[in-house]
């Protein structure tokens, strides 16, 4: 145990010392803090909001329409322009003197913009009120009264969405911390897997591992390591998150409500199901990554040794992130369960209010067997390629101890 804590201690303060490291740790905390002033900033009455707000349109002054062969009442387009011919009009949403644009006669019903984009007429409080004039025109035409018709509809009674899992503030919560916290968990891994296994190929080229073996078991020396990876890691999501949160604390009282009754809604349950999984996940990759970088003879190939658990990893994020949002299946059941994927999966689904704690627990304990299963082979990967130099050395073939 002594000497588990003295390569943990070394290993931690060699990472925590370095500029390096505390430059990029100082720089996230900056930019997770001032991520909670956004809201604030777009939503004010000042330049930067100004730069990403769209120019205002309540009366539809950057509103246009050419109407022929109808009469209806204009007073309800306010101040949209007027215009007869179809060329001008063109021109000037071409120079975005004016943002959209109906034309309207007896064949030809058009709703234009300048550029096709995901808000269409479907969006456009304009184009509505041409939909109602229209429709007006028309029942008039078949002797109907549009407005008690209009009336008559505004009785009728709509359903109301009710959830017995969750209500939809905690569900929309829920969603947005899944997609934070996954691409969080592909930060950690990604980063500090390449750092976990450039430091194991310095150490296994430079001979330096084999003065360290001799000293320290293996299984000491590579969990220590592992373990020092994990705390550095650990130390830099916990200070960013918590300069996240202390911005919300600071800022909470001045937002918009959309997102008071967002953040209102926390559920604490869920950082908590997302720490065990992510710890477990991360320790289990980081073996993998020092395993793996231990069969390098030259420090370049460090990237080629390790694509088999990168590719891994990389392909349970996209699998994930494919299904996220959608309904469960057999397939996100699956993955739910796999240890290999679980760690994002099982997260995402209980995040969503798709899984039990009951559920939770079963597939925690997939993932923490696979992960000593995994540590156990990546030490004996790693007691077997730490003496073995000049030639090229294959996992499973050391594994197998052929």
């Amino acid at each position: 145990m002594r000497n588990f804590i003295t390569v943990f201690n070394f290993e931690f303060k060699q990472f925590i010392n370095k500029k390096s490291t505390l430059i990029t740790l100082g720089i996230y905390v900056l930019l997770a803090f001032g991520i909670t002033f956004i809201p604030n900033i777009i939503a004010g009455n000042n330049p930067i909001a100004k730069f990403f707000s769209s120019e205002d349109n309540s009366n539809f002054q950057r509103s246009a329409y050419i109407v022929k062969d109808l009469n209806f009442d204009k007073t309800v387009l306010k101040e949209a322009k007027e215009y007869t011919d179809r060329a001008k009009l063109e021109g000037d949403l071409k120079s975005e003197t004016i943002d959209e644009a109906i034309i309207l006669d007896g064949e030809t019903y058009e709703y234009i913009k300048k550029s096709q984009s995901l808000s269409g007429a479907e969006s456009s409080n304009f184009a509505k009120i041409f939909d109602r004039l229209l429709a007006k025109n028309s029942y008039a035409q078949n002797q109907i009264d549009y407005d008690k018709v209009e009336a008559l509809n505004m009785t009728l009674p709509s359903p109301k969405l009710v959830s017995l899992e969750a209500d939809a503030d905690k569900l929309a919560f829920g969603l947005i911390a899944s997609y934070f916290l996954s691409f969080v968990v592909y930060f950690i891994i990604i980063t500090f897997g390449s750092i976990a296994a450039t430091n194991i190929a310095k150490e296994k080229v430079n001979r330096a591992m084999e003065l360290l073996v001799v000293t320290v078991k293996p299984l000491v020396l590579i969990t220590g390591k592992v373990f020092a990876v994990v705390a550095v890691a650990f130390l830099q999501v916990t200070m960013t998150i918590g300069a996240i949160l202390l911005g919300l604390a600071v800022n909470k009282s001045s937002y918009v409500d959309m997102y008071k009754s967002l953040f209102d809604n926390i559920d604490y349950s869920i950082f908590a199901v997302w720490i065990l999984f992510t710890v477990t996940a991360v320790v289990m990759f980081m073996f993998l990554f020092s395993a793996f970088a231990s069969l390098v003879s030259k420090l370049e190939e460090v990237n080629t040794v390790i694509t088999l658990p990168m590719m891994i990893f990389i392909a349970a994020f996209l699998v994930n992130f494919y299904t996220m949002g959608g309904k469960f299946s057999k397939l996100t059941d699956f993955l739910a369960y796999f240890p290999l994927t679980s760690y994002f999966s099982m997260f995402t689904r209980y995040a969503q209010g798709g899984a039990s704690f009951g559920q939770v627990a079963i597939s925690y304990g997939l993932l923490l067997v696979t992960t000593i299963i995994i540590a156990l082979i990546c030490v004996k990967v790693y007691r077997r390629a730490t003496l073995s130099y000049g030639k090229k050395l294959n996992f499973f073939k050391l594994l197998l101890g052929k």
